[in-house]
């Protein structure tokens, strides 16, 4: 049985000496490598891995032991795995960019096309107090091109502040099936299943659409998500992919450089990938399929209720996709605080549902991503950190610019001075949101506190 051992490399030489050593004791230093190339003789790529090997003034001596001695070596470099792992992480970064961009040419802003053959769908909308856009944003449904559908608004109680806006539009379009449900029906802690219940066991058509009042919805955009669920029988959930409306003002602008960069990268390319991760702003279903599941009713005890959806259909078999126009998130009251404590939310949600993010989440941003491949580059290739961090910021800066426009259609809503600034917000804060949501992870929706245990339920405070 031999053993083999190795000295360290010696830069003045060209040539790698190995120790091998036997069983019985013997050791025998043997030569491997051939003299340097004079400066006139070609250098062949059948060559050129053994002269990396035996003259690595940067490459670290991980990589040496790897490919000199033997697959089984094991590394005494700790920092080099490290460094390569931080590589590979980043590299995967880089590919989910090109992913999302390269689904959102392919899927979104697609034509869409009349077919009165499609089945009818009933809109479920929860609505809780009034704002300036509430107006505005219901209207886009009453005037909807879709050929058959109902309007199923969930209210708690008749005195409501939103309840004489919703009548008075309610008036304008009376040839618009639209109906109120008040009080709701108690099955968990999740007051929006709650709200949503009569109105769901009061929905006449095979697909239910579930919307929020925030929502702004184009003419076609029912037509768009019905003809996608129907083209396959396999598909029971679609949803729109989280955007906002056009909107002036810094904090408008914020909202919608995060749904059009951070999350709208990791919604593409996780839709393209089929991984579950639906939101429920704008959710179609089929009423069967959900049936299956148990109903809304069944998914009462979380708070993420659209997210188990996609999940508990996703195990019977179906499948989900996105439609080809992006949901149009058109609220008035949008401010820097109140965006940055939703997106808290948001992650105290999926800490509590996928425990692992803990750890992926904070390092999947622009700034500690560039970190750890700043350090990856040094140590395995001796660039320079802050070079190599600026250039790796620029590019991340690059992408997210081009994928927004792509999602947006168009040019962007304002100065690129105004993209810059919301983007640098949104994250330079992200790690301070993130361990915020980790250390409080009590949740405030609405007039309402909860705790969620691990796995997503509910606990109420």
């Amino acid at each position: 049985m031999l053993a083999l051992s190795r000295p360290p490399l010696e830069s003045a030489a060209r040539l790698t000496q190995v120790t091998v050593s036997s069983s019985s004791g013997g050791a025998v230093p043997v030569v491997v490598g051939d003299p340097a190339p004079s400066a006139g003789s070609p250098l062949s790529l059948q060559r050129l891995p053994l002269l990396i090997l035996q003259n690595p003034p940067r490459i670290p001596r991980l990589f040496a032991e790897f490919f000199t001695l033997s697959s089984k070596a094991m590394p005494t470099d700790v920092w080099s795995w490290l460094a390569v792992a931080g590589l590979l992480f980043v590299s995967g970064l880089y590919i989910i960019h090109m992913i999302a961009f390269v689904y959102s040419k392919y899927r979104l802003h697609r034509p869409v096309r009349p077919d009165r053959s499609l089945p009818g769908v009933s809109v479920i909308k929860p609505l809780v107090g009034v704002e300036e856009n509430l107006r505005e944003n219901l209207e886009t449904f009453f005037t909807s091109v879709y050929h058959q559908y109902e309007l199923l608004f969930c209210v708690h109680s008749p005195e409501d502040d939103c309840v004489p806006v919703l009548k008075e539009i309610m008036k304008k379009y009376p040839a618009v099936d639209a109906r109120i449900f008040y009080k709701g029906e108690k099955v968990g802690l999740n007051p929006k299943i709650n709200n949503m219940m009569p109105a769901y066991r009061a929905a006449k058509h095979p697909l239910v659409l579930v919307s929020d009042s925030g929502i702004s919805m184009r003419p076609d955009a029912i037509q768009d998500m019905v003809a996608t669920i129907e083209s396959d029988p396999k598909t029971a959930l679609v949803t729109q992919m989280p955007y906002c409306k056009d909107r002036p003002g810094l904090s408008a602008a914020l909202e919608q450089v995060y749904f059009g960069t951070s999350h709208g990268r990791i919604y593409l390319a996780g839709n393209c990938l089929n991984f579950v991760c639906s939101t429920g702003m704008s959710s179609l279903m089929r009423k069967s399929a959900l049936d299956e599941c148990g109903g809304i009713q069944a998914f009462g005890g979380y708070l993420a209720e659209d997210y188990f959806f996609g999940v508990e259909l996703a195990k019977r078999g179906y499948k989900s996709a996105i439609s080809t126009h992006p949901a149009l998130q058109n609220s008035s009251s949008v401010s820097i605080a109140s965006f940055l404590d939703r997106i808290c939310r948001w992650i105290k949600l999926r800490i509590a549902m996928l425990p692992h993010i803990i750890v992926l989440e904070p390092l999947q941003d622009c700034f500690p991503s560039g970190l750890i491949a700043s350090f990856s580059a040094t140590c395995l290739f001796g660039f320079n950190p802050l070079t190599y961090f600026l250039i790796h910021t620029a590019l991340w800066l690059t992408m997210d610019y081009s994928l927004m426009l792509s999602i947006q259609n168009g040019p962007m809503p304002f100065p690129t001075r105004y993209f810059l600034l919301a983007w640098l917000i949104r994250e330079l804060s992200a790690p301070l949101v993130f361990a915020t949501a980790l250390f409080r992870p009590a949740i405030r929706w609405r007039n309402n506190s909860f705790r969620l245990a691990w796995g997503g339920k509910i606990k109420s405070c």
